[in-house]
């Protein structure tokens, strides 16, 4: 059994930069062909007590997100404490017959523009070493 750092590729899918309030922002795409299941985090600064975090996965047929559209319905995060840093994971099993580039689409409500970044973990889905023996009969 591995570590989970050997288990997961991570990588980063929106460096850290400020966005503005009500505004979309979207990560970059990962290409979640050969993946079991990949899960979006999106940290933020302090958003503010009660303030929410709204974020949707996205899928598209190309690393450029052309033609993207919401995969299952959007989810909530509120912040309850409002001083803070929030961290709100959305997870996904891959559909080999949906979209093969995810990404995340966000948005807060805070009073003031915030600090925000995205990362992906997927984790790869098993796959047996071919056998290079052959019954016969």
């Amino acid at each position: 059994m591995g570590r989970i750092v050997e288990n997961l590729n991570i990588e980063t899918v929106l460096a850290p930069a400020s966005v503005s309030a009500t505004t979309d922002t979207t990560s970059g795409y990962v290409d979640a062909s050969g993946a079991e299941e990949v899960a979006f985090i999106v940290s933020t600064a302090p958003l503010g007590a009660g303030k929410t975090l709204t974020v949707t996965l996205m899928g598209a047929n190309d690393s450029e997100g052309d033609g993207a559209a919401a995969i299952g319905d959007a989810v909530t995060f509120t912040d309850a404490v409002g001083t803070e840093p929030q961290a709100a994971v959305v997870s996904y099993r891959v559909d080999p017959q949906k979209a093969r580039y995810l990404a995340v689409k966000f948005q807060h409500n805070a009073a003031a523009a915030v600090i925000c970044s995205a990362a992906a973990a997927s984790k790869s889905r098993y796959r047996p070493a071919q056998n290079p023996w052959v019954v016969l009969m």
